[in-house]
């Protein structure tokens, strides 16, 4: 019976290696955040205007691992070579962008590219004493917004890591779960868009919806800022 036990056992491994070296990572799959790990973007980045923009990386590997961060505009278009950086086993690499990275124009993103699955890292922009902090995260093809900011503002940005265009359904519903508005939008490879909510959504009014679903076909990278109406609170997330 043992002897049977640890057969099946070891099918059972095979097929979970099988279908993680052949399948495609899905938005939810439970081993998603082992496999994306290894490009992961920042998809926010304000050093204009005041606004300075932290970025970070973890690694909390037992390996030492040699990445390289490259720079974005809004088109897809990279800003200037892709810039080499070493984290040693279980290390963290933080950079200023605006500081350290002033002559590469108008960065809107950043992504980091690594051998090593399982990194982390995050991007906090500031300016005097209003901040936020966005998880930096791989491509998902479906996500929520999760929460509409109707006394203040809500923006949402979407960053296509695909190769081609990115057609893209966002749904807006009701604490109910009722539909409220449906609307489709279109982003090019490489391309940054961000829009306040309810122009996303025009001419239809989502005064009624407490927050957002999206599907696409091409990998993306979301996220969504709720900010006060006198400027004086932010608060932002990567979409979920």
């Amino acid at each position: 019976m043992r002897y049977r036990n640890r057969e099946l056992s070891a099918v059972l491994l095979g097929v979970v290696l099988s279908l993680l070296i052949t399948s495609p990572v899905l938005a939810g799959d439970a081993f998603s955040d082992l496999f994306s790990q290894t490009k992961i973007c920042f998809s926010h980045v304000a050093i204009t205007d005041g606004w300075e923009t932290e970025v970070a990386v973890v690694n909390p590997t037992a390996k030492r691992v040699g990445g390289n961060l490259t720079f974005y505009g809004m088109e897809g278009n990279q800003l200037g070579a892709a810039v080499p950086v070493t984290i040693n086993s279980h290390g963290r690499y933080q950079v200023e962008v605006g500081t350290t990275f002033a002559n590469r124009g108008n960065i809107e993103y950043m992504i980091f590219t690594a051998s090593t699955y399982g990194l982390k890292g995050y991007s906090k922009f500031y300016k005097g004493g209003v901040r936020a902090s966005i998880v930096a995260s791989a491509p998902q093809t479906t996500g929520l917004f999760t929460k509409l900011d109707h006394e203040g503002w809500t923006g949402i940005a979407f960053v296509n890591m695909g190769s081609s265009v990115a057609h893209i359904i966002l749904t807006a519903y009701s604490d109910a779960g009722q539909a409220v508005a449906v609307k489709p939008m279109d982003v090019g490879p490489g391309a940054k868009v961000v829009k306040t909510a309810e122009k996303l959504f025009a001419p239809q009014s989502i005064s009624s919806a407490s927050y957002v679903s999206f599907d696409s076909d091409q990998g993306v990278v979301g996220f969504f800022l709720n900010g006060s109406s006198d400027g004086t609170k932010l608060d932002g997330s990567k979409a979920l």
